[in-house]
């Protein structure tokens, strides 16, 4: 068995019954949050943070997942094309420690090349406008970070 299917059953199989998985988009100005159903099957996207300092971007965040019974959390990770990692990937790499610190729910990194330019796409198929495209972009990133790593899971066993 790779370590990286390794890992996500090892996540996935110390979750409790109807426990969630939360997928964060990480970002500059915002952060997208998305969750999972209790069956671990479909991501749906939630809500965005507008960034304000780590802190209060975990404040919010957890107010946002107050009625969810959370099991982890599948933070998109940007590596670089070549799949190293660069500046935006270590400081990703510094929020999920805070998270997992202040939340106490494992985490998991998420290669997320790709999922903003994705969605933009077939959001734009939908003949959304840019403005509409764009309060919604980062949580539905989110959600397609998270049905990612989901996907991958199913597909493991």
């Amino acid at each position: 068995m790779s370590p990286m299917i390794e890992k996500l059953s090892n996540l996935l199989e110390r979750l409790h019954t109807s426990q969630i998985l939360v997928g964060l988009d990480v970002g500059f100005k915002t952060i997208g949050i998305a969750v999972s159903d209790s069956s671990l099957t479909i991501a749906t996207p939630i809500n965005i943070v507008n960034r304000k300092g780590t802190m209060k971007d975990l404040l919010k965040i957890k107010e946002f997942l107050n009625d969810y019974k959370i099991g982890g959390f599948i933070l998109g990770l940007p590596l670089s094309l070549d799949n190293s990692e660069n500046e935006q990937t270590k400081k990703i790499r510094v929020f999920g420690n805070e998270l997992k610190t202040f939340f106490k729910f494992p985490i998991e990194f998420w290669d997320e090349r790709y999922s903003s330019d994705v969605i933009f796409k077939e959001m734009r198929k939908s003949n959304l406008s840019s403005t509409k495209i764009k309060k919604k972009l980062d949580q539905q990133s989110a959600a397609y970070i998270l049905q990612g790593y989901l996907d991958r899971y199913r597909k493991s066993f």
